[in-house]
């Protein structure tokens, strides 16, 4: 079974960018969908990135010629 949420680090490896990236791109509302697990109503949590949201934004992104 393919997993559902992946961390952080598997995205940044899968879309060929950094971790710094993404998390740059969280702060400007940009770049792929993301989860946030929050623990006991606190602000801060854990980072998850779906698969299905990564294959939709590099859909988005491909760039296709004219064949």
């Amino acid at each position: 079974m393919e997993k559902l949420l992946i961390t952080e680090s598997e995205a940044s490896k899968l879309l060929s960018v950094s971790t710094q990236t993404l998390r740059n791109d969280r702060a400007c509302s940009r770049g792929c969908k993301y989860v946030k697990i929050l623990k006991n109503g606190k602000k801060r949590g854990s980072i998850r990135y779906r698969m299905s949201d990564i294959i939709e934004y590099i859909d988005k992104n491909t760039i296709k010629l004219d064949e």
